[in-house]
């Protein structure tokens, strides 16, 4: 089985976390609410690669304040195959810039941390916010 390490981004600004919502359709978890990550290649640093991603997916500037945790997953990727998924955990900071919606994404949201049990979260999601302990 292949293996993809992703680094995945809490963006926080105030009291809110940035989140985005897959379009309708799209594989693996439709119509969800999801973190921002990037996939980890040699020599690019975790902050470099989500740093590189938001900017690319947002059109907005982060700053990594701390490295949280590991996380692990098996499902299939956006190819079809079956891989093992291990996610780096990182929290970021809102430096600067105005939300940009790429293609891909159907719409970007400053989720207040008090309601993210309101949103239809993926499993990695909500397993990275109990861990932070955004939601119970």
């Amino acid at each position: 089985m292949k293996t993809k390490v992703l680094v995945i981004a809490v963006i926080k600004k105030d009291s809110t976390v940035l989140m985005r919502k897959k379009p309708a359709g799209s594989p693996p978890y439709t119509e969800t609410w999801y973190l921002f990550g990037g996939e980890l290649t040699p020599g690019i640093a975790p902050e470099k690669a989500a740093q590189d991603i938001v900017r690319q997916q947002a059109g907005i500037e982060i700053r990594m304040t701390e490295q949280s945790s590991w996380d692990t997953e098996v499902k299939a990727d956006l190819d079809g195959e079956t891989k093992q998924f291990v996610y780096l955990d990182a929290i970021f900071e809102y430096v600067s810039g105005d939300l940009v919606i790429a293609p891909g994404i159907e719409k970007l949201e400053w989720a207040p941390i008090d309601n993210l049990s309101e949103y239809d979260l993926v499993p990695p999601s909500v397993e990275l916010f109990k861990k932070l302990g955004y939601l119970l």
